[in-house]
């Protein structure tokens, strides 16, 4: 039967244990959402799979973050549409997932939802061969979505689970699914066989392991195996209240003043269209988001209160946040003004015609990179992991219709690529891997350049800079030769482990000289949260008596994780 067509009547069609062999739309979502929270248990494991043994693995966190934002929209897409068939429900949760994306693992969770909503795009029911399709695209635009692939990582244990699950495509859904389970767990196994690192480590892809916990929960549901699973920790029941996606707080252009109003209306479908449609003549840089009876609004204006009076005639007010935009830039204005005084950033550059969005965490980044001139910073948040949303959300509040977005992170430029898809802007990825690469980049701005050409000379700089950071390792690893005790301080440079030691000072000294330090003309140290109060001093005053000639600069970053993030130039 194909997996498109109806149930023919007096068909019961479901396995032994109650569940349907050919899933409804309905039965789409309840899978997706047990899926989901039958991972959650697994979030710190995933987590503690990290190659390098520092504690901001977060694999496991993006992977549930991602999930949960498929799962919500198949389930309020079930909601609002109660006939919709398995192909709608899938294309709302990969639509889900593009909006809650998070870092590499997550966006391929993004393209593993879109490939079955692709394979599926008609169809009313899904049964085995429906699945097993899904599965064959969704490994394709896997590949696809990644510009080098390797083998040994999440897109191996996909591969194998779809060429498993095919092999079984005649089969039930369930059945179709232990197949892919079993191909994908071989192939976990394997990993450390396919890439050295992983080996070195001793641990297996997380993404890869991320992905059989997800697997195995579709199986456990197909199989009547879920239980009854509660909400995950700290969540409670969707409302409709939570039916938008948040918005993050934006740090605003410096010509903007009023106030920005952020509030959520409830009401019907009809009133609040009109609602959304009036909004405009009376405040700026307005953005709604929700579904037929919610609405999340942003909005700029110099009466706020005009704004609010509107909302109520449509409907309830929920959560109203107004802040000063003219206070927070005066604030802006004398910080700047400060630095200027005391030789940091220069003079308050002209407004472009282009904008620079940058991904920071920690408040002294965040000003850092004001200060040079980003236009918009998106805050990273403890696992420097925002969402293809978040980002996507700062996009449309700059007021340029260019736009180039500095990731500063390398598991954050899978995630910025997928902006584009989200905003009707002129959209560039300058794929800075590290804080002292987006300065450097954003230090080759040019404000009257066109963007192709900025886009060039960015890109050119962040090979300009080398990057080091600080951290401790959170268990015992060798990797590339180099030991490190579970406490100890380790080392990294452009993101790979050189150094391993007990005390800071020395391995941070070790991997400056590998990054020719002595070649160098200025070295930054941006001080993190976890750093103790006279690390960077000790630090800047070695390498000041080592190389009188050196300048270094000391800035309190805030960063997490990170003890130090050094800049060598």
């Amino acid at each position: 039967m194909e997996h498109g067509s109806p149930r023919p009547s007096g068909d019961s069609a479901t396995s032994s244990r109650g569940r349907p062999d050919r899933w409804t739309g309905a039965d789409v979502a309840a899978a997706l959402n047990a899926a989901t929270e039958l991972f959650e248990p697994h979030v710190a494991a995933v987590n503690a799979l990290n190659v390098f043994p520092v504690p901001d693995g977060d694999t496991g966190t993006n992977m549930f973050l991602t999930l949960r934002s498929a799962s919500h929209a198949a389930g309020w897409a079930t909601r609002d549409h109660p006939g919709a068939g398995a192909g709608a429900i899938l294309a709302a949760a990969a639509h889900g997932a593009l909006m809650g994306a998070r870092g590499n693992s997550g966006v391929i969770l993004y393209q593993i939802l879109a490939g079955l909503a692709e394979a599926t795009r008609d169809a009313i029911e899904l049964d085995g061969s429906g699945l097993a399709a899904g599965l064959d695209r969704a490994a394709v635009l896997a590949y696809r979505a990644v510009m080098a692939p390797v083998e040994g990582t999440m897109l191996t244990v996909i591969r194998v689970a779809a060429v498993a699950a095919s092999a079984a495509a005649s089969r039930p859904i369930a059945t179709v699914l232990a197949a892919g389970v079993e191909g994908a767990s071989d192939a976990l196994r394997r990993t450390p066989e396919m890439l050295d690192i992983l080996r070195q480590a001793g641990v297996v892809d997380a993404g890869g392991q991320g992905l059989v916990h997800w697997l195995d929960g579709l199986r456990r549901y197909a199989a009547g195996m879920a239980g009854e699973v509660q909400a995950p920790a700290g969540e409670t029941a969707v409302s409709p209240a939570m039916r938008f996606l948040d918005l993050p707080q934006v740090v605003h252009d410096i010509d903007e003043f009023g106030y920005c109003t952020n509030f959520i209306v409830t009401g019907t479908a009809p009133e609040l269209e009109e609602f959304r449609g009036q909004l405009g003549e009376l405040g700026t840089s307005a953005v709604v988001v929700g579904d037929t009876d919610t609405l999340k609004v942003h909005v700029h204006s110099e009466h706020p209160g005009h704004i609010l009076e509107l909302a109520l005639r449509y409907g309830e007010l929920h959560e109203v946040r107004i802040d000063n935009m003219a206070a927070q830039t005066r604030k802006l204005m004398e910080e700047r003004a400060a630095a200027k005084r005391h030789g940091g950033a220069a003079a308050v550059p002209p407004v472009a015609r282009i904008a620079v969005v940058a991904v920071a965490g920690g408040e002294g980044l965040t000003s850092v990179f004001r200060g040079m001139g980003a236009d918009a910073v998106v805050p990273a948040g403890s696992t420097f992991n925002p969402s293809t949303a978040e980002i996507a959300a700062v996009v449309e509040q700059v007021p340029q219709e260019e736009v180039i977005i500095l990731p500063n992170d390398a598991n954050v430029v899978p995630t910025a690529r997928q902006v584009e898809k989200l905003t009707g802007r002129r959209v560039r990825i300058v794929p800075s891997r590290s804080i002292p690469q987006g300065i450097s980049a954003l230090a080759a701005f040019n404000f009257e350049a066109p963007l192709d050409v900025n886009v060039a000379a960015m890109s050119e700089a962040l090979g300009l800079v080398r990057s080091i950071a600080l951290s401790r390792a959170s268990r015992t690893v060798e990797i590339g030769g180099v030991r490190a005790v579970a406490g100890e301080f380790i080392g990294f440079l452009d993101g790979l482990m050189r150094a391993a030691g007990s005390e800071p000072v020395p391995v941070v000294t070790r991997v400056l000289d590998d990054a020719g330090v002595a070649d160098a003309e200025l070295v930054t140290l941006f001080v993190g949260e976890p750093a103790a109060p006279d690390l960077a001093e000790d630090v800047a005053r070695d390498l000041r008596v080592r190389y009188p000639e050196l300048t270094v600069e000391v800035v309190r970053g805030g960063q997490p994780h990170y003890d130090l993030i050094i800049s060598v130039e």
